[in-house]
């Protein structure tokens, strides 16, 4: 289990982001993995907008296995299988995939929460860009959302990814792709997920917005 290092990981990249964004000026971004339950309820209070960003649970799985044994901080795992048990379980960093979503749609509130999908953004990212600068009242015209895409595409990322993460950038940065999943998982493994699938997301808002039947059917 990784859940005790993380916790301390996490905590002192909590603590290094105060030190930073104290006296920056706002409007302020942080970025987070914490489950809905963590958030501060300041956050909600005043209304701070909050951009939520999906990925189907499949390749998320893919990446997180990919993740933990690329990155010193966590554990390694010798096969896809045993990450595969600890993955469906919930005993990874943040907790089980589908109740981390669950939670999220059960308090998602229209006013202050746009989510958004990884799909989404590879199927068309200058549609994407334009949403979420609207909604987070940043509106670019066609010449700046285009720069935006060319500047923070995966591929343009993943190759200035030295200059930004140092000798972790590769752990950050793999394929980016939709669809890895079907390179590891077994029959078996993908109906463990397309059950709990039912159980946790299916007819929920952001259930739909995964669009399951898509990417992660064979």
């Amino acid at each position: 289990m990784c859940e005790p290092v993380a916790k301390g990981w996490n905590l002192h990249l909590t603590i290094d982001r105060q030190k930073r964004f104290k006296d920056r000026p706002s409007p302020r971004i942080i970025s987070t993995h914490l489950q809905f339950k963590n958030i501060p309820k300041s956050m909600f209070e005043k209304k701070v907008k909050i951009l939520l960003v999906l990925r189907n649970p499949k390749d998320t799985a893919i990446s997180f296995y990919n993740f933990h044994n690329s990155l010193p901080p966590l554990p390694s795992y010798n096969s896809w299988n045993l990450f595969f048990k600890d993955f469906i379980s919930g005993k990874v960093c943040y907790g089980p995939y589908f109740e981390f979503v669950a939670a999220w749609d059960i308090h998602f509130n229209d006013k202050t929460m746009m989510a958004i999908t990884f799909e989404e953004m590879k199927v068309d990212f200058p549609t994407a860009l334009k949403k979420i600068s609207e909604f987070c009242q940043l509106p670019l015209n066609e010449e700046q959302i285009d720069l935006v895409a060319r500047c923070t595409s995966f591929n343009s990322m993943k190759e200035q990814s030295e200059n930004t993460h140092g000798k972790l950038g590769d752990s950050f940065f793999r394929k980016g792709e939709i669809g890895d999943w079907k390179n590891c998982f077994t029959e078996d493994q993908s109906k463990v997920v397309d059950e709990m699938f039912e159980k946790y997301l299916a007819g929920t808002k952001l259930g739909k917005m995964l669009n399951y039947a898509k990417y992660c059917k064979w």
